[in-house]
């Protein structure tokens, strides 16, 4: 007697979110209220720049929960990377984050100056 065995595949689909990633050219963010978001600059740690940043408004719509500093598995000596700094959108309102690109031993004005309008809804 043959036996027939049926096998049952459960379709499954994972459902995870991705925070959105903005760069230089991305000058206006609209997040919505507790979402987490990153912004990615190129940078090269090798030179001794670094990001740092600033906010011009009351702080209290956006918040910076970290920074990585990401560079490519094949990156030769003296190349650069990314810095990812991860943001997360506490309070509604507008909020303007500035960061600056530069040596943070040297009292110069920095080298490059970047500007992101974000919109918390």
């Amino acid at each position: 007697m043959k036996k027939l065995i049926i096998f049952t595949f459960l379709s499954c689909s994972i459902i995870f979110s991705q925070e959105k990633t903005y760069t230089e050219s991305n000058a206006e963010i609209t997040a919505t209220l507790g979402e987490n978001f990153n912004i990615t600059l190129a940078s090269n740690h090798t030179t001794g720049y670094s990001w740092s940043v600033g906010m011009v408004s009351d702080n209290s719509q956006v918040v910076i929960t970290g920074m990585d500093y990401d560079v490519a598995p094949d990156v030769k000596t003296g190349e650069g990377g990314e810095e990812v700094w991860h943001l997360k959108a506490v309070a509604p309102g507008t909020a303007k984050v500035i960061f600056y690109y530069a040596r943070a031993w040297e009292n110069d004005k920095p080298i490059k100056e970047v500007t992101f309008n974000v919109n918390v809804k």
